[in-house]
């Protein structure tokens, strides 16, 4: 169930009671289904929905008229878009899945409904808010003054923590189902110039890849070299943390 999903992270941002879990397990939506390279939303289309993701990743992004594109961020297990639909009609942006995704789409009365419910639930769901709009600005601060090899190094990172957030990964790594490419698009960088420095990273003993995974063989050393400190995930702030750190 895409409730379990964003139940589990919104637990990360507050202690919630028996009542205030049932809220979120009661929300009512509509369950579907897309395949993998899917377009979930097309930036100026009408929104009628917010959309919770139970499992899969996507891409938020914009496109440049000379077909250039910009991936804003990654969305997991967890995440829900786009609240945009509270306030306006129309898209800003594009969403487009990179594996099979299921999500629950709930209208935008129901969501509305969610974050009235219950004072902690409100507060969680603007801790959430909060949380994103941090990543935004690591985004712009890594995108802006990084070198490749930092953006590379510091955005894995991110994303590993935010992976152990919805369950997955393990103690030294996860999963990966993003093309060079799309990390490429991410980052600003040439789908070359992506595979080049993460054949360097490998070389230098710092992770490997296999079969789609990332493997941290020295993530210490990764975060020093990408001056990655995740204090900008705010988890000190919530009740719960990752439990590692």
């Amino acid at each position: 169930m895409a409730q379990k999903a964003l139940l589990r992270r919104i637990s990360f941002y507050a202690d919630l009671d028996a009542t205030d879990q049932q809220v979120i397990m009661d929300i009512q939506g509509r369950e579907q289904h897309f395949d993998k390279n899917s377009e979930i939303i097309d930036a100026g289309q009408e929104m009628d929905s917010v959309l919770i993701v139970k499992e899969g990743w996507a891409i938020r992004y914009k496109t440049l008229e000379d077909g250039r594109r910009q991936i804003l961020n990654i969305l997991l297990p967890g995440d829900f878009f786009d609240l945009q639909v509270l306030v306006a009609a129309e898209a800003d942006h594009s969403v487009k899945t990179v594996t099979a995704l299921t999500g629950l789409s709930v209208r935008p009365a129901e969501f509305r409904r969610l974050l009235t419910e219950s004072g902690k639930l409100t507060l969680a769901f603007w801790w959430m808010q909060v949380q994103e709009e941090a990543f935004l600005r690591e985004q712009i601060v890594r995108n802006g003054k990084q070198t490749a090899r930092e953006r590379i190094g510091h955005f894995l990172l991110e994303l590993y923590r935010r992976v152990l957030i919805t369950g997955a990964g393990t103690s030294d790594g996860f999963r990966v189902p993003l093309t060079q490419t799309v990390i490429a698009d991410a980052l600003g960088l040439t789908p070359i110039h992506t595979n080049r420095v993460l054949r360097q990273l490998e070389r230098d003993g710092l992770l490997a890849r296999d079969n789609g995974w990332i493997l941290f063989k020295d993530e210490a050393r990764l975060a020093e070299i990408s001056q990655f400190d995740s204090s900008y995930f705010h988890l000190d702030a919530f009740r719960m943390r990752l439990g590692r750190e």
